[in-house]
């Protein structure tokens, strides 16, 4: 295959979207991982992914070569530059966290540096290496095109850069169970849903869970066509809700307004479909993101929801709404088959 075949911009074309492009140049990276360093492993988001798309190493305990995938195919500017920084730091931020050692940090993205920008790179690498001892790494799209033509790379450029090849399409999130419904129970949606005379809440403690989940990992890719849809969807729930509750309202004097809860939920219902596929957001998770609004006090189910929120949180004595965070991701382990300081040593060749 000629080198003028491979062309990331493909990734977009090819699922019709530029999220969708992302998702396949991501499983490509980890793909190519592990290509070159048998036995690496990859997290899934839980929430958020830790800032790690492939590791070599193991996170327990021990030492960590991480690669991180930006499909930054329109171009590199000051939000790319965030981006970038956002996605060290926060990789970083989780090695101290769960007690292993990040070693090595590898970008890689579907392009390659102006004169500008590579000057930034340079430059920042530089400092964070001083300061932080961890190797940092690029595998633009001059790396990659060469990792691909490599034979052991064969059958990843042929799945991936085949026009006739299958690709899965994009669908929604799956439902990530929550494994401790307690942790929630001391949190402003749940009690107000209590206040609402609804005892039953472990499926919107699900919901709330997976919302978060969602909210990280948008967040956390920070690309803004899907930060826009995340905010829009969020409007649009609020809305929703406001309508039926000033409706609710007009129908009773009662302080509890019996049917607002699933009246407004048949609605997120019937708007879920209208969701752009870009941030995968499951029933569960449109549901969620309406608990989110009551637990942020923008919200709730009884005539007083702003008065149960204010009692909410000075009984907490925090001026802020409680948020229970979602529980710690599954620690994966993964026994390293390489020495961690070959990632870094081989940068140099292919």
């Amino acid at each position: 295959m000629g080198t003028g075949l491979i062309n990331f911009e493909f990734f977009k074309i090819r699922t019709g979207s530029t999220a969708g492009g992302r998702d396949l140049f991501e499983k490509m990276i980890q793909d190519l991982v592990d290509v070159k360093f048998p036995g690496s492993s990859t997290l899934e988001a839980n929430p958020g992914d830790w800032g790690i798309d492939a590791y070599v190493g193991t996170l327990l305990e021990g030492e960590a070569s991480v690669w991180q995938s930006k499909y930054f195919i329109d171009g590199f500017g000051d939000s790319q530059k965030d981006q970038v920084r956002d996605a060290y730091d926060q990789a970083l931020k989780c090695a101290k966290r769960e007690g292993y050692t990040l070693t090595s940090w590898t970008l890689c993205i579907p392009i390659d540096f102006d004169g500008p920008a590579e000057k930034w790179w340079l430059g920042w690498k530089k400092r964070k290496e001083k300061t932080d001892g961890v190797t940092i790494l690029l595998w633009n799209a001059m790396r990659l095109r060469r990792l691909l033509q490599s034979e052991d790379a064969r059958e990843v450029r042929e799945y991936y850069f085949t026009a006739t090849a299958t690709v899965p399409p994009l669908t929604t999130r799956p439902t990530v169970p929550l494994d401790d419904y307690d942790k929630y129970d001391g949190t402003l949606f749940v009690h107000q849903m209590h206040e609402a005379g609804m005892i039953e809440c472990d499926d919107a403690k699900e919901e709330f869970f997976n919302a978060e989940i969602l909210s990280h990992e948008v967040t956390d890719k920070g690309v803004p066509e899907e930060l826009q849809i995340l905010s829009d969807v969020r409007a649009t729930l609020a809305s929703i809700w406001a309508q039926r509750f000033n409706s609710a309202l007009q129908a009773t004097d009662e302080r509890r307004l019996i049917g607002l809860y699933v009246e407004v939920m048949d609605a997120i219902r019937s708007y879920h479909p209208n969701i752009p596929a870009e941030i995968r957001c499951g029933m569960v998770h449109a549901f969620g993101i309406m608990h989110q609004r009551v637990n942020d006090g923008r919200a709730g189910w009884v005539r007083d929801y702003k008065a149960v929120a204010a009692a909410h949180a000075r009984s907490t004595k925090d001026p802020q709404v409680v948020v229970a965070p979602p529980p710690t991701p599954p620690t994966a382990v993964a026994e390293p088959t390489e020495d961690l300081a070959s990632p870094a040593a081989e940068d140099g060749g292919v």
